[in-house]
């Protein structure tokens, strides 16, 4: 019996922090993946432990405490089984609300009850494992148990799991872990028990019903190390039509990339026309380009085919791996590792940097908009270089923008922002900095506009929410 204990909260421990782990993969999409998502997840599920603790101790003490535990695995199990159907069914609801209060609505609906039943079955194996012996030496086994069960769950589900397979497939892992044990557990002859059974057994298979049956065109849907990412095929993409694919991460208006299929040579997107405009009027001469962001490989094969030197870093191998499956990319110019990193590791300098790894301003990596980073990226450019960013936000009332102007202009002599339209709505906007004059020419479909001051942004110190 002791033995079952010791294996029911290690197992038990292993899948509430293996959930924990999960929560930015299911929550990062619809309110973005910052400082503040992992204090919340971490505070959310603190609570419920405290709040299962407490409850479970007090049950333990009953005499029918088996019969109750017995329900909290069965209610745990389908709970489990309930979170995809959950975040496909709840979260299109809670995308209008902002990411801090998005973000404790979604954990707190996903994972607070899983979290308070199984915390409140912790309780209830250590109170059975000390009914024969009360000592040190026991309290100890317990606990290692548990902690040991929490460190594998989480580095499991890290290093392991998510990177493996898709999200729903680690959820029902999760599920099938509590299943087994369970029915290890408990004596399960009773043919009332046998029917309860059909319960877990649905938590167990929910996982694979399709998150969002509505989805048509979809080629490729699976979670990375870093991303959910979604290939699709469509014969029609904001106006224009022809044989086209296009990724995204799990944001269903932000689009990573558009390629026509009979015409992969053509830039499809306005952003990335912008972006080689850019580096034709201000560096028409360019031999050299670094770039943050990889994608579907448009502006990779583009600088590939002109530019003598071309080196693009991308965080995720996934999308490179991507890129070359779905997109026809096939060139060997992209290394795999943080843009800031590489970066700093580059003995040459460039006649151009772009950046183009801002998903939108609720998912802007924090260490690429530093005024550290600025400085590091004037410092890797030719005396005549130009840094060019694709950013996500708003011409108007922005503060992640207004605090990127002012941080760049705090390094670079000129700065000039570029909208596709003056009104304060969400676009993609257009950054060019430099140390020499930055003529006022025309872009197609752009304006030039003029921001509100901001927070200087530095490694130490930013007060702004909206990142990474």
């Amino acid at each position: 019996m002791q033995k079952k204990i010791y294996l029911n909260l290690f197992l038990v421990s292993f899948v509430i922090m293996g959930l924990e782990m999960t929560a930015t993969r299911l929550i990062a999409p619809s309110f973005g993946n910052t400082v503040y998502t992992w204090g919340i997840v971490i505070s959310v599920f603190l609570i419920g432990s405290s709040i299962g603790y407490s409850l479970g101790g007090n049950l333990a003490d009953r005499k029918n405490g088996l019969e109750w535990m017995r329900w909290f695995y069965i209610l745990g199990i389908l709970f489990i089984g309930l979170i995809p159907l959950i975040k496909s069914g709840v979260f299109p609801f809670l995308e209008f609300v902002s990411s801090v209060p998005g973000t404790t609505v979604g954990v707190l609906i996903l994972y607070f009850i899983p979290n308070i039943l199984f915390s409140m079955i912790v309780t209830m194996l250590m109170k059975m494992g000390l009914d024969k012996e009360l000592s040190g030496k026991a309290i100890g086994n317990l606990h290692t148990a548990s902690a040991l069960g929490s460190v594998l769950g989480t580095l499991v589900t890290t290093f392991f799991f998510i990177p493996l397979t898709n999200i729903n497939t680690v959820i029902a892992i999760f599920a099938a872990m509590i299943f087994l044990p369970y029915l290890f557990y408990f004596d399960t002859k009773k043919k009332m028990e046998t029917i309860l059974l059909v319960l877990p057994i649905m938590g167990i298979f929910l996982p694979f019903v399709p998150g969002n049956l509505s989805s048509s065109g979809i080629l490729y849907d699976e979670t990375s190390l870093y991303h959910e990412i979604q290939v699709f095929e469509t014969r029609e993409f904001d106006g224009m039509t022809g044989d086209l694919r296009y990724m995204r991460f799990g944001i269903e208006d932000t689009v990573q990339g558009l390629m026509d299929m009979e015409d992969p040579e053509t830039l499809k997107l306005d952003y990335t026309q912008h972006i080689w405009e850019a580096i034709e009027r201000h560096a028409p001469n360019n031999e050299s380009i670094f770039m943050i962001g990889h994608g579907i490989g448009s502006l990779t094969r583009q600088f590939e085919n002109e530019i003598e030197e071309v080196k693009v870093v991308e965080l995720d191998q996934a999308v490179l791996e991507v890129s070359r499956e779905y997109f026809l990319y096939e060139g060997d110019s992209v290394e795999i590792g943080d843009g800031r990193k590489i970066l700093q590791e580059q003995r040459r300098l460039y006649d151009v940097i772009v950046l183009d790894a801002y998903h939108n301003t609720n998912m802007i990596p924090f260490h690429l908009i530093t005024r550290e980073f600025f400085t590091l990226t004037e410092e890797k450019l030719q005396e005549d270089g130009i840094l060019i960013i694709n950013a996500i936000g708003k011409p108007a009332d922005d503060p992640v923008i207004e605090s990127m102007d002012t941080t760049l202009k705090s390094v670079f002599n000129e700065v000039q922002i570029l909208a596709e339209d003056e009104r304060s709505e969400w676009q993609n906007l257009l950054i060019m900095a430099s140390n020499k004059p930055l003529t006022s020419q025309t872009f197609k479909g752009l304006t030039p506009v003029k921001v509100k001051g901001g927070e200087l942004i530095s490694d130490e110190d930013t007060k702004l929410r909206n990142l990474n």
